[in-house]
């Protein structure tokens, strides 16, 4: 997996930064947005309020403004809510553990795991659909509940099969980039499919 990563990975700014805050903007904008509608936001935002101080003093209209383009413009209110939060309660630095995050206004499980993952080098696992794709078809993982994302005993099936030993912020967008490359919710091209469940299942079926 990380060999694949360092030879087909997608390069985005967040990726570059080791700031809790630019990364918890990032995951903000990502939230039900594809990847490639978010960098430009992602950059006027930080250009114009590169701290939670600044953010929490922004004007809402600002904001939708900045974040219209992208869709979903109500992350507008929840981020200056949170920056506010940050700043009066955290002294304007993001917080450091699960528990303080979650509290947080818009932050799920998600984003608090990618903050503690990407902006303080956690070794956290941030679950999304593509990762519960992946880890469900290559393991023959299931789920009985109607939305996958929360059902907190695949979560944890898929955190015990988080077996990297390297980096886990590497190894966390190798995992996002081979689900959102290669193992595509249609027509998966896979290079693992001699060891995918998914995959061999589909073949006994068919020669059935």
């Amino acid at each position: 997996m990380k060999l694949w990563f360092e030879r087909n990975h997608r390069d985005y700014p967040w990726c570059h930064t080791k700031d809790p805050y630019e990364i918890l903007i990032a995951e903000f904008l990502l939230q039900q947005t594809h990847v490639r509608k978010v960098e430009e936001a992602y950059l006027s935002l930080l250009s114009d309020f590169p701290t939670a101080k600044e953010l929490a003093e922004a004007s809402e209209s600002k904001l939708i403004d900045l974040i219209s383009p992208i869709g979903l413009i109500y992350r507008a209110k929840r981020m200056k809510s949170t920056a506010n939060q940050v700043f009066l309660n955290y002294g304007g630095k993001i917080p450091d553990t699960f528990e303080d995050l979650i509290k947080l206004p818009g932050v799920g499980n998600y984003i608090a795991n990618a903050v503690l993952c990407y902006g303080y080098y956690q070794n956290r696992v941030p679950i999304d659909t593509n990762v519960i794709r992946l880890f469900m078809r290559y393991f023959n993982l299931s789920s009985e509940k109607p939305r996958p994302r929360t059902d907190e005993v695949l979560a944890e099936q898929i955190r015990d099969r988080y077996t990297f030993d390297f980096d886990y912020r590497i190894a966390n967008w190798a995992v996002l980039d081979f689900a959102g490359l290669v193992c595509t919710m249609i027509k998966p091209q896979c290079p693992l499919n001699e060891h995918c469940s998914y995959y061999n299942k589909k073949i006994l079926i068919h020669k059935e």
